[in-house]
């Protein structure tokens, strides 16, 4: 029963649209490189319209770049709002084969064709998605895994922003039918399958790579499989920041309130913009988004000034907001916060642990010192609170 849990969380998981940043952020379209490998190929008079599946097949087995440009046609010259119609059992079968003939003849195409393999790949995937699918649906899976295996790991760095380009449909991606629990388990194997090269991609010294692998996984809805990609907030590279913004926008259980207010500090204009838009849309107003920014400021003072600011206001919480700056970097903003935290008229334990916790251990003796003149009692730090799991006090013994 976990097991199937676990499959129906891959199948039905990426079911739902990010609402925020579901396109790359540059204009190049994912599939525009793919289908690039018509500007190098001359279709010979071997292959056209008319050319059978056998003849195809025996071309791509072979790397021939032609007939792979036929079956790119053939699978993707449709508008994208026609209408889907499902394959046959006969259909199937001769989809089946082309895709085992790509992955027997990927390694032998050149770039544009590798790239446009990747293409093919998901597009007869999609094929499978249309109701009703045909029972063989399944056995589309592990050529589909081989190819995007390869091409997610292709030297030449288009062709990895192709298949990352066409990876993000496989999250969605449901079969045409009711699978029965063991295509549940197998469905779920190969998304986790591809979903591993999609991750490593984050690591590639390429900056369009690093970017397009944060698209696929901002279509990812499981947040723990997603996450990774958050990391690439603080990436060098402006487009690799911006895919990040643009793609977790629409995920606050990932791109948090405070993740995106350390971006209103970004070098980069669009992602400040980006981050004040996100976080207006979170309910957050402009006075708020100018506080937050303050305490996410690399400068010390400005931070420090925070302290000042939030003083006797009702609409927020002021400890909330000086427990945090008490855990500043700078020594000096961890005194001014210690000293407003011991100012404040309030019960709550927490502000006097924080308090005999920077006494004894902050880093700073200044900081300790300035803690020391405002400790409170050993009884008003444990009073308020009920006894741990195991205490005895949970289970008194009789006089």
């Amino acid at each position: 029963m976990p097991e199937r849990g676990r499959a129906g969380l891959w199948i039905t998981g990426g079911l739902a649209v990010v609402a925020a940043g579901a396109g790359l952020y540059w204009a190049t379209s994912a599939r525009r490189p793919g289908a690039g490998a018509k500007a190098t190929v001359e279709t010979a008079a071997a292959y056209g319209e008319s050319s059978t599946t056998a003849e195809l097949v025996r071309g791509l087995r072979a790397g021939d770049a032609r007939a792979l440009e036929v079956v790119h046609k053939r699978l993707t010259a449709k508008p994208e709002d026609a209408p889907k119609v499902a394959a046959t059992e006969s259909e199937a079968a001769e989809l089946l084969e082309i895709l085992t003939a790509v992955r027997a003849g990927f390694l032998q195409f050149q770039a544009p064709g590798r790239a446009a393999s990747a293409v093919v790949a998901a597009a007869v995937l999609e094929k499978f998605g249309v109701d009703p699918a045909p029972p063989r649906y399944i056995e589309a899976l592990k050529p589909i895994h081989d190819i995007y295996s390869v091409a997610l790991a292709d030297p030449d760095a288009e062709v990895r922003f192709v298949a990352l380009g066409e990876s993000h449909r496989f999250w969605a991606w449901i079969p045409g039918r009711t699978p029965s629990a063991d295509e549940e388990r197998t469905i779920a194997d190969w998304k986790e399958a591809v979903h591993r090269p999609v991750v490593r991609c984050l690591a590639s010294t390429d900056v369009r790579t690093r970017a397009a692998a944060i698209y696929s996984l901002g279509y990812l809805l499981i947040d723990s499989a997603a996450a990774p990609a958050i990391a690439y907030l603080d990436d060098p590279a402006v487009e690799v920041r911006r895919q990040a913004v643009v793609s977790f926008a629409g995920r606050p259980g990932l791109l948090t309130e405070d993740l995106l207010l350390k971006r209103l500090h970004d070098s980069d204009a669009a992602i400040h913009d980006a981050a004040v838009a996100t976080l207006k849309l979170r309910g957050l107003n402009q006075e708020l988004i100018g506080l937050g920014g303050l305490m996410t400021s690399p400068r010390a003072d400005q931070r420090a000034s925070v302290i000042s600011l939030i003083k006797g206001r009702t609409d927020i919480d002021p400890v909330v907001w000086l427990l945090q700056l008490s855990h500043d970097a700078d020594e000096t903003v961890r005194i001014h916060a210690v000293e407003a935290l011991g100012a404040q008229k309030t019960e709550d334990v927490s502000v006097k642990r924080r308090i005999v916790e920077m006494a004894q251990s902050d880093a700073s003796p200044e900081v300790r010192e300035a803690a020391v003149k405002l400790m409170p009692s050993a009884e008003e730090t444990t009073a308020s609170l009920p006894p741990l799991p195991g205490s005895s006090l949970l289970n008194p013994k009789a006089n």
